[in-house]
């Protein structure tokens, strides 16, 4: 694995998403001086709304709020039927959402404040979290990478709160694939391959002074054939299982017990 490049990746996905958040800064501050002075919305006005009918006689360029069915509301503008334009949503569990809409799905930059506490910066398509986004967690832990269809899938990097850092693959919201995790201090502690939030495959895993394994992984245990170092020097040289060095097919702990 090519840890420079994960490096870079880093540097160029944090440029990215402070580009985003500046610009979203910018459609939070538009969207607070429109709806200012947005009036409310007829009956009629948010009946042809809801309906969403792109032949309806709707278009509203002016702010305003639809007080909807539900215990929702849209502030904003309308063309053809739809939320158009930036604009705020607020959902029946206290979630809002304040960014761009097309033809009433949240479509663009925008950022959504969860009912839970998360907050999402970045981009929408289709209403979900698609391209590259930050979460905010209420433990502060933070997610900065791609999204697909609302779940983290592609490259990412994830901060955990106590200083530790993932670098790498996700699928479906887990870590898989290649990736590298370093600790509070910026050591590197393991890179390789991963599966669900584990190493598993070939990996290398470091610890404080001077050890180390290169080997197979499984499920987070060292499982498989591996080698371990001590001061880059080989200790061990063999099969492991379950995280202990192991003779034909059981640690040494079973092994010397077999034998006594």
């Amino acid at each position: 694995m090519d840890i420079l490049r994960y490096n870079e990746l880093y540097s160029e996905y944090m440029k990215m998403i402070k580009d985003i958040q500046r610009k979203v800064k910018y459609i939070e501050r538009f969207q607070k001086r429109k709806e200012r002075r947005a009036k409310e919305a007829t009956d009629e006005e948010i009946e042809k709304l809801k309906l969403y009918e792109k032949d309806q006689d709707l278009d509203i360029k002016k702010y305003k709020i639809y007080n909807l069915p539900d215990n929702e509301v849209f502030i904003g503008q309308v063309a053809n039927g739809y939320m158009d334009g930036v604009g705020k949503y607020i959902f029946n569990d206290n979630s809002e959402y304040i960014g761009e809409f097309k033809e009433s799905y949240k479509e663009g930059l925008g950022t959504i404040k969860f009912f839970n506490g998360k907050v999402y910066i970045g981009n929408f398509k289709n209403g979900k979290m698609n391209g590259i986004g930050k979460m905010i967690y209420t433990s502060d832990d933070e997610y900065i990478g791609d999204w697909i269809d609302g779940k983290k899938q592609g490259f990412g990097i994830y901060n955990w709160n106590n200083g530790t850092v993932y670098v790498g693959d996700f699928h479906k919201n887990k870590m898989s694939g290649m990736g590298i995790c370093y600790d509070e201090k910026g050591n590197l502690v393991y890179q390789g391959e991963w599966k669900n939030n584990l190493p598993h495959g070939q990996g290398t895993y470091i610890w404080n002074e001077g050890k180390r394994y290169i080997g197979d992984f499984l499920y987070g245990k060292k499982h498989g054939k591996g080698t371990f170092y001590l001061n880059n020097e080989i200790i061990y040289k063999g099969y492991f299982k379950y995280d202990k060095p192991c003779i034909f097919d059981k640690t040494l702990d079973e092994y010397f017990n077999i034998i006594k």
